[in-house]
């Protein structure tokens, strides 16, 4: 059964600090327990069979509250389940925040009993299945410590399935975000540049509220740059658009197709202006109920130079088996399986078709056999600028 968690997970340096804890009670006391995330459990773990609605909820619930602080005032004990926390107190906000979550996700989920009790203890597990003797030597242990004690403000909360995030809401950025958006350090750095804003008081929530999945945003002044910057060269391959299957198979963050092209599409357009030149290795869509190659291509930005993959078929679009392409006083042999590759190419090649299935032979950049991969998996799921890949074997 598939169980999910919706959780705060601490940041900064009150992160390395439980870490820290952690790891040295770990240490200490012989524990074999995992390297644990420093999180505040809100909700679960519980189950459902409609993911959909749940997702909508929570970004929903999410949207209607904003940066809430609590405080972590030092160390407790659950002496029935012979767990050591940290105590947390959380504001008024956070505690109807976590109520509205349980109650909206009650008539189809299934939780825990402690989800439907009004009153709650918020904490953070430092220890826990453990034994009497253990139990009562990390209890004394964390007494005589100096007590972590302080203030900090819940910027995300994260929506877990299977240990693995399925959503992420940025209270900062006032929007969810996907795994991908949700882990991309780029995207986390902004956030952290609005958490210093807010607390130098020149935050606007006002300004970061829109549809749009690209983050951050950008400025007018940059948007009219776009405009009249020289036109790039891009690489990509493997899109799969209209493949549910795909989803399982490489374990991509969407949660069906329609979110899966939805995504790829906007990533697309929001990279590749219509100026600028896409070599493109191949598998734009697939699946029996896909709508065309030529469909899909009509959707997308750019000068699209098209080498056939697997699965695509067109009486329109000029297809190619390979390509060399010439860029920074490099040769490239572009093609969609590695395995075409001609025997006595010396020169870098860039491919698609493994996805990330075997990354140990197919990674992203294979320095030792000047083997290239980008398919999206591996690319954050949006084209590849060109002068990137030049940086990367440099």
């Amino acid at each position: 059964m598939v169980h999910y968690l919706i959780e705060f997970r601490f940041y900064g340096s009150a992160k390395y600090e439980i870490k820290k804890l952690i790891d040295e009670i770990n240490q200490k006391f012989g524990l074999k327990s995992k390297r644990a995330i420093p999180h505040i459990t809100l909700v679960g773990p519980f189950s459902t069979n409609d993911e959909t609605r749940l997702i909508r909820d929570f970004n929903q619930l999410c949207s209607n509250h904003s940066l809430m602080g609590f405080e972590v005032k030092g160390f407790s004990t659950f002496e029935d389940s012979k767990v050591v926390f940290l105590d947390v107190n959380p504001g008024q906000e956070m505690d109807e925040f976590r109520w509205n979550l349980a109650q909206a996700l009650e008539p189809y989920c299934q939780l825990n009993q402690f989800d439907h009790e009004r009153r709650y203890e918020f904490h953070t597990t430092i220890a826990m299945k453990l034994s009497n003797d253990k139990f009562e030597g990390i209890r004394k242990y964390v007494e005589r410590k100096n007590s972590l004690k302080f203030k900090h403000k819940m910027v995300r909360a994260t929506l877990v399935k299977d240990q693995l995030i399925l959503r992420e809401y940025d209270f900062l950025l006032r929007r969810p975000l996907r795994r991908e958006l949700a882990l991309d350090r780029d995207v986390y750095t902004h956030t952290l540049h609005l958490l210093n804003a807010y607390f130098e008081g020149s935050y606007n929530p006002g300004e970061y509220v829109s549809e749009r999945i690209e983050i951050p945003q950008r400025s007018m002044a940059e948007n009219i740059k776009s405009v009249f910057r020289r036109s790039k060269v891009f690489v990509t391959s493997d899109l799969h658009l209209d493949h549910e299957n795909i989803i399982k198979y490489c374990k991509r963050p969407f949660l069906d197709a329609a979110d899966m092209n939805q995504t790829l599409v906007q990533n697309w357009n929001n990279t590749i202006g219509n100026k600028d030149t896409v070599y493109f290795l191949g598998d734009l869509a697939y699946g029996k109920e896909r709508r065309s190659t030529d469909y899909w291509l009509k959707q997308l930005n750019g000068n699209v130079f098209f080498i056939k993959g697997n699965h695509d078929e067109s009486n329109e679009i000029k297809f190619y088996d390979n390509f060399i392409l010439e860029y920074a006083n490099h040769k490239f042999f572009l093609t969609h399986r590695p395995e075409n590759v001609p025997f006595d190419w010396n020169d870098w090649a860039i491919c698609g078709h493994n996805h990330n299935n075997n990354l140990r032979k197919y990674p992203f950049i294979d320095k030792e056999n000047k083997r290239i991969n980008i398919s999206v998996e591996l690319t954050k799921y949006k084209p590849v600028d060109m002068d990137y890949i030049i940086k990367q074997i440099n």
